[in-house]
């Protein structure tokens, strides 16, 4: 499973990432591509709060390793 040994924030954004991208093609640009509703529907479904989106980090070395694990996983190449 993709997002064993991953918590909080980052279990969250990493499934956030992986539903939109399987979803739009693209990975989001940022928080604000992602409807509430959609947030709430995932954070209930990876036993996250919510709230915790909030802590994901938008820059720096793990949303790119979680890109980059999320592209391998689909068969694409950057």
């Amino acid at each position: 499973m993709l997002i064993a040994g991953k918590r909080g924030p980052t279990r969250l954004g990493f499934a956030l990432l992986l539903k939109f991208y399987i979803w739009a093609g693209r990975f989001p640009r940022g928080r604000s591509e992602l409807p509430g509703e959609a947030v709430g529907f995932v954070a209930r479904q990876v036993g996250v709060e919510p709230a915790e989106f909030g802590l994901y980090e938008w820059t720096g070395r793990t949303i790119e390793y979680h890109r980059a694990q999320i592209r391998g996983h689909l068969g694409f190449r950057e």
